[in-house]
């Protein structure tokens, strides 16, 4: 087992003719944790994963597996990181069991026990014999879980894995991927657009846009400690206006004011806009969220 990170991307570049599909990509995760890769479609995020998984070989720029290059040893690599792609291919005719047996025999997996390890480790027992067309796509989604597994890999890729899933469907899946970076230690990439469900399951965080990583590090980090207070006020907004800019930076909306600051002032602005003649109809607070992060970045580079 190598120290450090599990994965590493180093100046990872993909270039089709005259379009930079990736651009220059540092990125490390470690054994046990989970980054999110954010960003809108058309970023580079497939590209990137599938650089990664070695679909696609990468214009310049390496990627390190346990302290092993994909250029010098893609084989290797490979048998490293395991995939699940947004719409997992199967045999529709074919059982679940029969599938995983494919692929065991692809990836020169000879102990049929590893397949009931992995259909029970995703929660699909008693449902080896049935046929992969029967399934839902939420259970199709955890065999493709079953079917990355098998191969016991270090990485594993998720490429928007919760695409199609009711939010029941989602958070189970959420909870697998969890589960296998607490339990299992394996290090997993998850691209996605969805900022609720990055922000729920990953521990850190990387944006992406056109080909570009534009921000990363953990969501404390990224959002950081900013709070936003709400008053609606009745009475002299103007005055209140003038008197809460000591409180913190003040944005207006007709009678509705918004302070932002780095921590809750609710009882502050409340005694301010009440001496300054104004009387807060209603108060509310807020905490910077990952939504606003990821709008701002995306804004700048527009």
């Amino acid at each position: 087992m190598s120290s450090g990170p599990v994965l590493r991307a180093i100046g990872l570049r993909k270039v089709y003719g005259d379009f930079v599909a990736v651009d220059r990509v540092d990125l490390e995760i470690n054994r046990g944790e989970i980054l999110g890769l954010l960003g809108p479609n058309g970023a580079g995020k497939t590209t990137t994963i599938s650089m990664m998984v070695g679909l696609v070989p990468p214009t310049s720029g390496d990627l390190i597996v346990e302290g092993r290059s994909v250029r010098r040893d893609p084989i290797w690599v490979r048998s490293r990181v395991g995939l699940v792609p947004d719409n997992p291919g199967f045999y529709d005719g074919m059982t679940a069991w029969e599938n995983l047996w494919i692929t065991a025999r692809l990836n020169g997996v000879k102990d049929e026990s590893r397949i009931e390890d992995v259909i029970s480790r995703v929660g699909l027992s008693g449902w080896e014999d049935v046929e992969v067309g029967k399934f839902s796509r939420g259970m199709k989604q955890r065999l493709g879980i079953a079917d990355a597994l098998l191969k016991s890999p270090s990485v594993l890729l998720l490429d928007e894995p919760t695409a199609g899933l009711d939010p029941s469907g989602s958070d189970q899946f959420l909870k697998l991927i969890r589960s296998l970076a607490d339990e299992e230690k394996l290090a997993v990439l998850m691209s996605s657009h969805l900022l609720h469900q990055v922000e729920w399951v990953c521990d850190r965080v990387a944006i992406m846009d056109r080909g570009r990583i534009v921000a990363q590090g953990t969501l404390d980090q990224l959002v950081g400690r900013k709070y936003y207070v709400e008053m609606e006020l009745d009475g002299n907004v103007d005055a209140a206006v003038r008197s809460l800019l000591s409180v913190g930076k003040v944005s207006v909306d007709g009678r509705r004011v918004t302070i932002e600051a780095e921590e809750d002032v609710r009882r502050k602005a409340v005694e301010v806009a009440l001496r300054a003649g104004a009387v807060p109809v209603e108060v509310k607070v807020r905490r910077a969220g990952l939504a606003e992060v990821y709008r701002n970045l995306l804004r700048a580079g527009s």
